[in-house]
């Protein structure tokens, strides 16, 4: 994991993903399918990833949530420039800017995926006749 030491606790779901993103053909599978298969040991998946050819010397982030024990743990997958391996970086640690958007972006996916539910309003006929007529007696 790329965190000072002792500064941040890291769960132990990041830590299965390093683990098994180290086991990754990166070369063969990619950037995504090595880090969809490993996601898949650890029960994760991607939020969202960008190419960002040698910005702040990386070529692929990818922003993931893992299942944990207390809900959700976010991170960033990071492809740098200068190397094949996969890093895991906490958002909280992370130095790269897309990594203040993760939370935002899981919370707003996680509402998304949550079914809506449905407002059942029951009018009567007098009431819709009232509704109707004050909005004719409304000044245009």
């Amino acid at each position: 994991m790329s965190e000072a030491s002792g500064t941040l606790s890291i769960p132990l779901e990041l830590v299965e993903l390093e683990l098994a993103l180290n086991n990754e053909d990166c070369l063969g599978l990619g950037f995504e399918g090595a880090l969809n298969h490993a996601l898949g040991q650890v029960d994760g998946q991607i939020l969202f990833r960008m190419r960002l050819d040698g910005v702040d010397d990386c070529d692929w982030v990818a922003a993931v949530s893992v299942s944990s024990d207390g809900g959700q743990a976010l991170a960033l997958v990071v492809q740098r420039s200068d190397g094949e391996k996969l890093a895991v970086e906490s958002i909280e640690a992370s130095e790269l800017p897309v990594a203040g958007i993760v939370s935002a972006y899981a919370g707003l996916m996680a509402s998304l995926d949550q079914p809506q539910e449905e407002t059942d309003i029951e009018l009567e006929d007098s009431d819709l006749t009232d509704a109707a007529e004050a909005e004719l007696a409304m000044p245009a």
